[in-house]
């Protein structure tokens, strides 16, 4: 039960939870039932489905003593250096089993040294491509868009010894217009870089205020007309703190970022990017850094999905501002707050949407913590979205279904600000 509510004149629902012990029961996933009959029952992909959300759902978790949605693939202990986890995703946590392609969102945590994991389709060659960059001793989520691989499974490897976290956020049905792929390198601007057709490769550190384009048509697979691509961007031996905004080529660069990186580090993020002038997608970099772009997928031009040019949706920090002065300004966020905020209707996402593609930024944290987003309307569930330790700022992607009144919601588990951008929907169909 959500107590002591507050509202601000801007709309956002914060409520606080109490920092109490709770004993949580974790039942099987039980998919609704479907009603052929009723052609707007959202339990029922029909022809014209590109995607099904889902309330998040914990598929794996290592850690001793941890439990999954289901009870399988729990408490496996840290996975070995080198070694590749077969995950069984189709037909748990309410992903069809027919399903061809999944939403993640995968946390490496307690690396014992500096490393990265690959998630690919099971049955499939590994890719030379990464999807989490962890240091020793941290704990780093990112989103990702997987293609399903044999039975139904994604394939997880370690580079480094490391315990695991695996939640589903949906999926894409047989119907889906979505074409997933194994990753493939488009962008490497390190020495001794390599890209999957060599070209855009090794081309240097970018420089501080500077825009890279980066052609997607006609590369890894993408057709000239596609609309829209599922990339995964990463920044690594950055010369200071700063972001990188992924936005189309040909408009003008949005008041947002994909991914926050410090000083040395490597990060990457999930991004859904709209494809621009002449298939291009631009990439501003606040401050120098590398930059590493791995395509996972794209949809073409007959998609239901509506890429948009990056929108902020909600800013607490006081003095900044979201696109239309709504939702900003609420101060820092206590620990145990739950802020709803108002995705449909603002920023071109369509009243009545039945998902939305936001990127999540936590920054200024008081402590280490966690943030979950998830459809407003429900309890928030066992999975978190963003991982951070005190004064960091991380960003990552999330896919979520839009809940009740038009809202997302994120729960925070410890005093921080958040910043929410929203970047594309799927209409009430998907």
């Amino acid at each position: 039960m959500y107590v002591n509510q507050r509202k601000t004149s801007g709309g956002a629902v914060m409520v606080p939870r109490p920092m109490e012990r709770i004993v949580t029961l974790l039942m099987p996933y039980v998919a609704p039932p479907v009603d052929p009959d009723d052609p707007d029952d959202p339990n029922d992909p029909d022809d014209t489905t590109d995607y099904v959300p889902l309330a998040p759902a914990r598929l794996v978790d290592t850690r001793v003593g941890y439990s999954t949605v289901d009870g399988l693939q729990a408490g496996g202990g840290q996975r070995a250096v080198g070694s590749t986890l077969e995950v069984q995703v189709a037909g748990r946590g309410g992903v069809a089993a027919e399903a061809t392609a999944v939403a993640l969102n995968v946390t490496a945590v307690d690396s014992v040294a500096d490393g990265f994991v690959t998630v690919f389709p099971c049955g499939e060659d590994r890719p030379t491509a990464s999807n989490v960059n962890v240091s020793a001793g941290t704990t780093v989520p990112n989103a990702v868009l997987s293609k399903l691989g044999t039975d139904g499974k994604v394939c997880v490897f370690t580079s480094q010894p490391m315990d695991l976290v695996v939640d589903s956020a949906g999926y894409f049905p047989p119907t889906s217009s979505y074409k997933s792929a194994n990753p493939a390198r488009v962008l490497d601007t390190r020495d001794g870089g390599v890209t999957v057709d060599g070209q855009q490769q090794a081309e240097g550190i970018r420089a501080a205020g500077s825009v890279t384009q980066v052609q997607i048509t006609g590369r890894a697979g993408v057709p000239a007309d596609a609309t829209t691509v599922a990339l995964n961007v990463t920044a690594t031996e950055a010369e200071g703190a700063g972001y990188v905004t992924v936005f189309p080529c040909g408009e003008p660069r949005p008041l947002a970022s994909s991914l926050n990186y410090t000083t040395g580090q490597t990060v990457a993020n999930l991004v859904v990017s709209k494809i621009g002038s002449d298939g291009k997608v631009c990439l501003y970099t606040q401050l120098g850094t590398h930059l590493v772009v791995d395509v996972g997928g794209y949809f073409p031009a007959d998609t239901s999905y509506a890429s948009l040019n990056p929108a902020r949706m909600l800013e607490t920090r006081a003095g900044l501002s979201t696109f239309d002065a709504q939702f900003n300004g609420l101060g820092v966020l206590p620990a145990g707050t739950v802020t709803a905020v108002k995705v449909t209707g603002r920023g071109g996402v369509p009243l009545n949407s039945a998902t939305v593609v936001l990127n999540v930024t936590v920054t200024e944290p008081e402590a280490a913590g966690y943030a979950t987003v998830y459809p407003c309307g429900i309890e928030p569930p066992l999975a978190s979205n963003l991982n951070f330790i005190g004064d960091q700022t991380v960003a990552n992607a999330s896919i979520v279904k839009v809940g009740t009144n038009g809202e997302v919601c994120v729960y925070n588990s410890q005093t921080t600000h958040l910043v929410v951008d929203a970047s594309g929907y799927f209409p009430p169909t998907s």
